[in-house]
């Protein structure tokens, strides 16, 4: 594994959270992604960058193009230049054409990732149309993608083989979940529409699935860990 990022979410504890951010300066990281939930991150993603040199990548959701610029603006003033921009659950539209306005406006002062889904997502037709999409991104200037995780490694890899062929393969980052409780993989799999193969389900207790992953995926330069904010998440693949 030659790169590593980790996503974490915004906690109020402050004791923790900069607990957790020692942690995860200790295992080197690329960067660090902080989610934007119900409440905005700004306040949060100033705390960690006084309190760590982790460099820090927020996430911005394409709600309001008005107050996506000025998201971007005031974090720009405290020297944060690279954007998680994703579409968001309670969006209708692809983040495609904001992203194009957006590139438009900051030009590359600014990095832009985007999220992508290689399987099942509510606005995707399909995956042809996907993959179309990645690709219209990568040609207005997005400087990497991040995967949700996933389970089927065929289908993951039949994906990887056809962005290699247009051109994204070092630009793109594989989530990895590192949940080790089958319930709440089920639970987030559902959620999250991530197919979850039935022999996967049925062996799950006689299966590593660190060694799943990195295995089958050992050319992949840079994985991103959904951390949940755990420390024995994180330990679980990197221990």
């Amino acid at each position: 594994m030659k790169h590593i990022s980790f996503e974490i979410f915004p906690n109020k504890n402050t004791k923790e959270n900069i607990s957790f951010i020692k942690f995860l300066e200790k295992k080197n990281p690329k960067f660090i992604t902080i989610t934007c939930g119900k409440k905005d991150n700004f306040d949060f993603v100033k705390f960690i960058k006084k309190n760590s040199k982790i460099d820090i990548i927020p996430h911005i959701i394409c709600d309001n193009f008005f107050f996506l610029v000025k998201k971007i603006i005031n974090f720009i003033r405290i020297k944060i230049f690279n954007f998680v921009i994703i579409t968001g659950d309670n969006i209708k539209n692809n983040s495609l054409k904001i992203i194009k306005k957006i590139r438009f406006l900051f030009g590359h002062i600014i990095k832009i990732f985007s999220g992508i889904y290689l399987e099942d997502h509510k606005i995707t037709k399909n995956l042809i149309n996907e993959i179309l999409f990645i690709y219209k991104k990568k040609k207005i200037g997005i400087n990497g993608f991040i995967s949700q995780f996933f389970y089927n490694y065929n289908l993951i890899n039949y994906c990887l083989n056809i962005l290699k062929k247009i051109g994204i393969n070092k630009n793109f980052i594989l989530g990895i979940f590192p949940k080790e409780n089958i319930k709440k993989i089920l639970y987030f799999t559902n959620k999250c529409k991530i197919e979850l193969p039935v022999w996967f389900v049925k062996n799950f207790n006689f299966i590593d699935i660190k060694k799943f992953y990195l295995k089958n995926l050992s050319k992949i330069n840079h994985f991103h860990f959904y951390t949940f904010n755990k420390k024995e998440f994180v330990n679980y693949y990197l221990r």
